[in-house]
């Protein structure tokens, strides 16, 4: 087992930073589930090589760490996939809640399925065999007896959504499965997926997982309007866009502890980029003479918990400093002006037909305003 992290005392704070919030727990989607605003993301864990090595290889003893950190911080809320480190991530997220005595009914676990598990072409996707047999194996490695948020990690063009949409429905009436989610599905998609959950009168879909971040907001486009329409709760994966708006990355860092500098994803407009980087600098320097000091990451992850369509942001750690520095991000406030400042710096160009239905219904929006 590797060393433990250098842990930086969450007491270490300059004297007059802002003092740390108890976490709000939000609805997830038209649910009777609450979950906190921060959501513990294990990528991190168990990585050995490939890609899931160059994201996080952390241990048993540096889970239990981050695990303890955020429960104690009020997060409750705990995201991986079956295949994170091939199945290691399952396995130390599960084995640290056993190690740490945490109560079930206090947790909601989040895994995913999709990814390859095996050689075989079965042994992937949505379909009917392979959604059924990961499931059992993923409550294998958690050690549970039952998932609370079960989501399907991308879209299967080979498997009909019927069928997925059917075995979900059977997960949970056998009670391995509470809700049901998706991750990284088009609008289109998503609707669809509703339709037909609705039509068969099969599980409901509530929540979809998504990148969003100030330097990615295409979601805005379609699936943000689509989500508030059909009461969808998004969880938002990667708010610090791979590392890029952690503050430290100019574009010419090379220190391995900079995973942009390994994997450079998910892809950012550096030009607009730095732009946005500089709004948040000015931001946080006027904090800092406000005696409110914050971080650029931090004013990245707190933009998001200001958005009224996200449900809970997804953060991953490497050390138990950075965790607590993120989770510290749910205390800040931005005021109109510094969110008007972002908006502003990020916001994304007009694209058609997005400006055309805008201009079409000024009219008639603002009779309803003013009704």
């Amino acid at each position: 087992m590797t060393d433990a992290p250098n842990i930086t005392p969450a007491n270490s704070q300059p004297d007059n930073a802002p003092q740390a919030k108890p976490l709000r727990q939000r609805r997830l989607g038209k649910s009777g589930l609450f979950v906190s605003e921060l959501c513990l993301g294990t990528m991190t864990f168990g990585g050995s090589d490939g890609i899931w090595g160059l994201i996080g290889q952390l241990q048993q003893e540096q889970a239990d760490q981050l695990i303890r950190t955020a429960l104690d911080a009020g997060i409750n809320f705990f995201d991986t996939a079956n295949v994170y480190g091939n199945g290691a991530s399952e396995r130390i997220l599960g084995q640290s809640l056993r190690n740490l005595e945490v109560a079930r009914e206090d947790l909601v676990i989040a895994t995913k399925v999709l990814g390859p598990m095996g050689s075989s072409p079965n042994a992937r996707g949505a379909s009917r065999g392979h959604v059924m047999t990961q499931c059992h194996a993923s409550l294998e490695r958690l050690q549970l007896d039952y998932i609370d948020l079960y989501q399907i990690h991308g879209f299967d063009p080979a498997t009909p959504i019927e069928e997925t949409l059917e075995v979900l429905y059977t997960l949970v009436q056998q009670g391995l499965v509470r809700y049901i989610g998706l991750s990284n599905w088009a609008a289109w998609q998503v609707v669809k997926a509703v339709g037909i959950a609705e039509a068969r009168n099969l599980s409901p879909i509530l929540s979809l997982q998504s990148y969003y971040s100030l330097v990615g907001r295409d979601l805005e486009r379609d699936v943000v309007p689509m989500l508030q329409s059909e009461n969808i709760g998004l969880m938002v994966w990667s708010p610090l866009a791979g590392g890029y708006l952690s503050g430290k990355y100019e574009g010419t860092e090379t220190s391995k502890e900079n995973r942009r500098t390994q994997f450079d994803f998910p892809p950012v407009d550096r030009n607009r980029g730095r732009e946005v980087i500089d709004v948040m600098r000015a931001i946080a320097r006027q904090k800092e003479a406000n005696g409110a000091p914050c971080s650029i990451a931090q004013i990245a992850l707190a933009w998001l918990l200001h958005q009224q369509v996200v449900t809970s942001v997804i953060v991953g750690a490497k050390r138990v400093d950075q965790l607590v520095d993120n989770i510290k991000a749910a205390s800040i406030s931005l005021t109109k002006e510094e969110l008007a400042l972002l908006d502003e710096a990020s916001k994304l160009p007009e694209e058609y037909p997005g400006w055309m239905i805008e201009r079409q219904g000024e009219y008639r929006a603002h009779m309803l305003e003013t009704a």
